[in-house]
């Protein structure tokens, strides 16, 4: 019976929920945070992501797409995955055949958190998506980089009566020039309540517009998000996470 139930959970969740999690790393859904997770922690998993929430090359196919990831933080201040996103093309890049998830973009992404948080401080974190390809920081052009961003975002949560409130402000430069309606300030506000900490609900914006998430992490292993991608796109994660008992 817990098998079925796992399995009916997956399903459901599969096809309604997505985060930082298309990155495999710890963030909010489309903007990352200053948070890490515990170390030795790994996280896989699987997403299914609305075209509003992909980069402009691929958002004007007007097709959404679909995710997997791996992650793994292995010190306190490290968090490092690999990653892909199907891409809808045509079969063998020939124009003249079928369009179709015929190919992906494959992506290694890294954060580091060269200040924790403290009582008065926030948390600071600089990363990349799409590490690597460094020529085209200088150009603005590129072959496959759709996701390449280099950022620096700042954490900070406060204690209301037990309820956990955080806010996060993150600077993102992307370097391709098609991506530049992205480049700059993205942010947002998560809440954890008292009654229940694993949950978590979250508002950010993206550098686009609004989108509004819950996540939760049941049974200390299935992490699933729901979310909301600028009022009329829903797209959703799951993954599994275990932390290697220390």
């Amino acid at each position: 019976m817990n098998r079925i139930c796992l399995c009916i959970v997956f399903f459901l969740t599969s096809f309604c929920a997505t985060g930082q999690e298309y990155q495999g790393l710890t963030g909010l859904i489309h903007v990352p945070s200053a948070e890490t997770d515990s170390v030795g922690t790994f996280r896989g998993g699987f997403s299914y992501l609305d075209k509003n929430f992909l980069p402009t090359l691929l958002r004007k196919k007007d097709k959404s797409s679909f995710g997997y990831v791996i992650g793994i933080t292995p010190f306190r201040w490290m968090e490092i995955s690999y990653g892909a996103v199907m891409l809808y093309m045509h079969k063998n890049g020939d124009s003249k055949q079928e369009m179709g998830y015929f190919n992906e973009d494959r992506r290694v992404n890294a954060k580091v958190t060269p200040l924790y948080e403290g009582k008065w401080w926030p948390a600071i974190a600089l990363g990349m998506e799409d590490v690597g390809r460094w020529e085209n920081i200088k150009t603005g052009v590129g072959a496959n980089n759709y996701f390449q961003n280099i950022y620096a975002v700042a954490s900070k949560h406060f204690d209301a009566k037990g309820w956990e409130l955080g806010a996060h402000l993150a600077y993102r430069y992307y370097t391709r020039n098609n991506n530049s309606d992205r480049r700059g300030v993205a942010g947002g506000v998560t809440v954890r309540p008292a009654f229940y900490r694993p949950l978590r609900a979250v508002v950010e914006w993206d550098g686009l517009g609004v989108n509004a998430g819950v996540d939760v992490l049941l049974w200390r292993h299935l992490f699933m998000q729901a979310v909301l991608v600028h009022g009329s796109g829903f797209m959703g994660a799951v993954s599994y996470h275990y932390t290697i008992p220390h």
